[in-house]
């Protein structure tokens, strides 16, 4: 029961991760499209969001390396 419990707190974090990780993703494409020569538009990070991310895509890499 307990480890059925933990299982499914890592599967809710993993895919809290990878849709944050999906976010900021999105967000830089957009930005990288509506961007140009004339008029650059920089995606910028807070320092929060810039550990959130870097978390996330910690933890997806580790996950996903795990299951292969």
């Amino acid at each position: 029961m307990n480890l059925q419990l933990l299982y499914n707190f890592y599967m809710l974090v993993f895919f809290m991760s990878l849709l944050n990780v999906i976010r900021h993703a999105y967000y830089l494409i957009q930005a990288w499209i509506a961007s140009t020569e004339e008029q650059p538009i920089k995606y910028r990070l807070n320092n929060t969001s810039l550990w959130i991310l870097s978390f996330s895509l910690a933890y997806v890499i580790t996950t996903t390396v795990n299951l292969i």
